[in-house]
């Protein structure tokens, strides 16, 4: 009993005042993809792996219009083939622990033009209360 508590208290050190690291892209002009339209102002995270339906580009379920060939590639180094790497909702975001990964990432969504990304610092902080 006595080493998993010392093995706990070591992951809960290591926690303590960690910094964790997200993009939010806020888009810049009117963007119209197939399932989903961006005005100026709206504000998305990123997320290589988003599944929604909304970010999927295949082809229009509205009009059953194949997408142009130029939008695929615009966004195929950041994520899925088909699909828009963004998420709508902050907690599906991707987080990393090292700042390097995400100001990369920040730069080159930033290169393309669509979005204006800024990466997001979070502070955890651990503090232990007597009851």
């Amino acid at each position: 009993m006595r080493y998993v508590k010392k093995i706990d208290w070591q992951i809960i050190q290591k926690m303590m005042n960690k910094l964790i690291y997200l993009i939010e892209c806020t888009c810049n002009k009117e963007l119209s993809f197939p399932n989903v339209d961006f005005h100026p102002g709206d504000v998305v995270y990123y997320n290589k792996n988003a599944l929604s339906d909304e970010m999927y580009l295949g082809y229009d379920y509205r009009t059953y219009n194949p997408i142009k060939r130029e939008v695929l590639e615009r966004y195929k180094l950041l994520g899925r083939w088909a699909r828009l790497p963004f998420t709508r909702q902050k907690r599906f975001a991707k987080r990393w622990t090292k700042d390097g990964y995400a100001d990369r990432i920040a730069e080159e969504i930033n290169n393309i033009g669509d979005f204006n990304a800024i990466v997001k610092k979070i502070n955890v902080t651990y503090t232990e209360e007597e009851i």
